[in-house]
C-alpha cells in the first residue's frame, strides 16, 4: 500500500531560492508537489516528469533532487533539498508510488534566458538615471535618499508587479514561446525586496523630517 509522504526542506525554481524550512514537497502515487513560500506551487503527475535526479551543489546540504520535468508553464530548473541524504529521499518518493512516466524526448529545449534583452536594460537605465537625477554621483559625498530613489524602487515594483498581470507587458518581456511562470519566482522575491525597500525609504524620509522638524 503506497503512502502519501510530506518532507519540509529548501528548494530552489529557476532564478529563485527558498531556504530550508520554507518549502514543502509532497509526493502520492499519482502527484508530486513543491511548495515554497511566496514562491507558489508545482504539482507534476508521472506522466509530465521525465526524471528524478541528484543534485549534488547545494551549499551546506551538498546535495537535493531534481524534477526534470516536460512542462513548459514552469521554469526549467526545479531543486528540492532537505536534511536527509538525496538518495533516502528517493527512495521514499519512490516507496510512495510516483514513478517518472515522460520520455526524454519530452523535455524542452529552452536556450537562454525566457526574458528580452531590451526590457532588463531599459529598466537598468532608468534606474540609473533616476538615482543621478536624485544627486548620487560617485563625487558628491553621501546623502539621504531622496524622490527619484524611491520613484526607481516603485518602478521595478511596478514592473515585476506588471510582467505577471499584464499580457501587454509579458509580449514586451518575454521572448516568443516563453512563459511568465518562467520567471514568476524570481519576480516575486523582485517584488518583496523593493516592497521592504520602498517601505524602508518612506519610513526613512518621515522620520527624518520629523526630527529635522524637531531640532
Amino acid at each position: 500500500m503506497h503512502e502519501t509522504i510530506t518532507v519540509t526542506g529548501g528548494v530552489r525554481i529557476g532564478w529563485a531560492n527558498a531556504s530550508w524550512p520554507l518549502a514543502k514537497l509532497s509526493v502520492s502515487r499519482v502527484t508530486l508537489s513543491i511548495s515554497a513560500m511566496m514562491l507558489g506551487t508545482y504539482t507534476f503527475t508521472p506522466d509530465q516528469v521525465v526524471a528524478l535526479e541528484l543534485y549534488g551543489s547545494i551549499p551546506f546540504f551538498g546535495g537535493g533532487v531534481r524534477v526534470l520535468h516536460s512542462r513548459a508553464d514552469y521554469p526549467e530548473k526545479i531543486v528540492f533539498w532537505c536534511f536527509r541524504k538525496p538518495e533516502r529521499l528517493l527512495d521514499e518518493i519512490r516507496v510512495a508510488g510516483f514513478l517518472p512516466q515522460a520520455s526524454r524526448t519530452a523535455l524542452r529545449n529552452r536556450t537562454g534566458i525566457p526574458v528580452r534583452w531590451t526590457p532588463i536594460i531599459s529598466i537598468v537605465v532608468a534606474w540609473n538615471m533616476l538615482f543621478l537625477l536624485d544627486g548620487f554621483v560617485p563625487w558628491n559625498p553621501p546623502k539621504a535618499p531622496g524622490p527619484f530613489v524611491l520613484l526607481a524602487v516603485a518602478l521595478v515594483f511596478a514592473a515585476a508587479f506588471a510582467s505577471q498581470r499584464s499580457e501587454t507587458v509579458q509580449a514586451w518581456v518575454l521572448k516568443p514561446g516563453r512563459s511568465v511562470t518562467e520567471i514568476t519566482p524570481a519576480l516575486l522575491v523582485l517584488q518583496l525586496v523593493c516592497g521592504f525597500m520602498l517601505i524602508g525609504l518612506i519610513l526613512f524620509s518621515f522620520f527624518g523630517r520629523q526630527m529635522q522638524l524637531g531640532t
